[in-house]
């Protein structure tokens, strides 16, 4: 209802009072306050307030006001006015209200910097070595805005300050992840040492940073550090994917086997399983697992022995996070709930492997992409929309099911739009056999990444040989550690490589993109769904945490690799030339396309 201005008349004796009489008010100037902004820092918020007066100068209450910004990647605003610093530069925000004569419009610059507020010590610190010895671990410090973003471009100074010794750089410059480092080569006496890190700047807490270490007597000086398992970024709730380790040696770097070591929870309040380990043969002590909750988590080692240990105890941090990827089912024909049910449950499963959010891209794209399917796209997209199709293919019994994505982030190659088709004629059978819902599961994998970002990372080896592998060290580990630590089939991880297989069982699209069969055996990243159980192991979800995902292993699927020879092939389901083969385009934040990958 629009507001109105009421008009009173007065009462005079002897003449008659009209009443009163509406006028519309109608919306003429905006004002927008402040009319500048300027952030010095990554995420932080300020609101904007539009004063809306009508043609009597007076202040309209409740104006409908719409807010927008130039330039989307440097900051973002709501409803409200709330304005979002994300990207370093400067755009306007504009506020506008519509009326009949057209819209009025008023607008403030908003201005995105980095101010460097914090300089955090990354590593390096508390080393030893012998006298006019050169640290193993470079000195690492990172620069950060008061939101803890990494700055780029900052000069830091290393200066030695006590020992005598000598620094590899005296000055270094901040990467783009905020970071400067030098390495440390300690002075000629025993005794202690120190360097100190200063970043260019004023107000900077933490400045300057300080390093110290020790410069022992060849053959003295045990000590204890870090081996595996620092600085983990995990899904809260859960544990770790690599449990925390430390190394114990003495002062010749010899490890030193079968000392005990207490792990204990010092921040977060997770909890431990095996805190209690004994050193191996290789000095390295691991706790059994450790579960993270929100924010920061922190656990101590303590190696349990008399005499000077330098590093001991040992501190070791972890981050909890909430899981934030989602995957987005949308179907283009017709499907029954119970068939959308399966896919729904495919994308859930995914989701509680791959938990960390990805870039959100806002995308412009016309009717028919990925092949000419898809419908135009104009929205913002978090974190990846998968586009279902059930139709007729090729006839039952052929090729069952295809999938890929045909937009990707320029910045991660991370796929943004993909496309699943099945083939009606084999729909029916599937779910006769409880394998409708493994196919989707493995198809919505290849739409991740699985198989199909594999060379544009470089993560492939051997490619159409007998010795086609997966580089990845992530899902290497994992493995090794699932029982392919003694493989000898070759380099690992093993790839397909369609060795052994009769006449089209095997090929074009099974090669080269799925874990290999004759290894595997019923792992659902085969080529092949098999009779029974098919596990999603770890070794699959450690090789989506190699293609860029922040990944959960510990909801991966209990898996063994079957010792050789596998299990012999029983009844499969044969996947076929499951990956559909399009144009993958980039486009980097703001949905602009940065370049067009042909079909391999």
């Amino acid at each position: 209802m629009p507001s109105r201005r009421w008009v009173m008349c007065g009462l005079v004796i002897g003449v008659a009072c009209k009443g009163t009489e509406p006028v519309t008010l109608v919306p003429t100037t905006i004002d927008v306050s402040p009319a500048a902004v300027s952030f010095g820092a990554l995420t932080r918020v300020r609101t904007l307030v539009a004063v809306v007066r009508d043609q009597h100068g007076d202040t309209i209450a409740g104006p409908s006001v719409q807010w927008g910004v130039g330039n989307g990647t440097v900051a973002s605003i709501d409803a409200a006015g709330h304005v979002t610093a994300l990207g370093l530069g400067v755009t306007q925000a504009y506020a506008t209200v519509q009326r009949s004569s057209g819209p009025i419009l008023d607008s403030a610059t908003i201005t995105v910097s980095q101010v460097p507020a914090q300089l955090v010590k990354v590593s390096g610190d508390l080393q030893f070595d012998t006298t006019a010895g050169t640290l193993p671990t470079s000195i690492v410090v990172q620069v950060n805005d008061s939101t803890s973003h990494a700055i780029h471009g900052i000069i830091v100074t290393f200066a030695v300050t006590l020992g005598g010794g000598n620094v590899s750089a005296q000055v270094d410059t901040t990467d783009f992840g905020g970071r400067a480092s030098t390495t440390w080569t300690l002075g000629p006496a025993l005794g202690a040492n120190a360097v100190s890190a200063t970043a260019a700047g004023t107000g900077i807490t933490g400045n300057p940073a300080n390093f110290g270490a020790t410069a022992v007597a060849a053959g003295s000086g045990r000590s204890v550090s870090v081996f595996a398992g620092d600085g983990q970024t995990g899904l809260t709730g859960f544990t770790v994917n690599v449990p925390p380790a430390v190394v114990f040696r003495d002062g010749l770097g010899v490890p030193i086997p079968g000392k005990t070591v207490m792990f204990a929870v010092t921040g977060g309040g997770g909890t431990l399983q095996g805190a209690s380990a004994i050193t191996d043969v290789n000095g390295v002590a691991r706790v059994g697992s450790w579960s993270i909750i929100a924010g920061a988590n922190a656990l101590t080692a303590t190696v349990q022995d008399t005499g000077i240990i330098i590093g001991n105890p040992v501190s070791i941090t972890a981050t909890g996070a909430a899981a934030a990827y989602h995957i987005d089912v949308r179907f283009l024909v017709s499907t029954t709930p119970a068939r959308q049910a399966a896919f729904t449950a495919a994308a859930s499963r995914w989701e509680s492997l791959i938990f960390g959010d990805v870039t959100d891209v806002t995308l412009h794209q016309g009717a028919g992409g990925c092949g000419g399917v898809l419908p135009a796209i104009n929205e913002t997209v978090d974190d990846i929309i998968i586009y279902a199709i059930l139709d007729s293919i090729d006839g039952p019994g052929k090729i069952l099911g295809q999938s890929g994505f045909c937009v990707a982030r320029f910045s991660s190659n991370l796929p943004l739009i993909g496309v699943m088709e099945f083939d009606t004629a084999d729909v029916a059978g599937l779910e006769a056999t409880g394998r409708f819902g493994l196919v989707i599961q493995h198809e919505m994998g290849h739409v991740l990444g699985y198989g199909t970002i594999w060379t544009t990372l470089g993560l492939l080896a051997g490619g159409g040989t007998s010795d086609s592998h997966f580089t990845g060290p992530q899902a290497l580990a994992a493995f090794n550690s699932s029982g392919g630590l003694n493989f000898a089939g070759g380099s690992k991880v093993p790839v397909e490589n369609c060795v052994g297989f009769p006449p089209n069982t095997c090929g074009q699209g099974t090669q080269d993109s799925h874990w290999r069969e004759s290894v595997f055996n019923n792992e659902l990243m085969t080529g092949f769904i098999d009779a029974g159980a098919n596990p999603l192991s770890v070794v699959t979800t450690a090789s989506m945490g190699d293609l860029g995902y922040l990944v959960n292993y510990a909801s991966s699927d209990a898996y063994a690799v079957p010792a050789p020879p596998a299990a012999t092939r029983g009844t499969r389901l044969v996947l076929g030339d499951d990956i559909l083969r399009m144009p993958i385009v980039e486009v980097d934040a703001t949905g602009r396309v940065v370049r067009t990958i042909p079909p391999r």
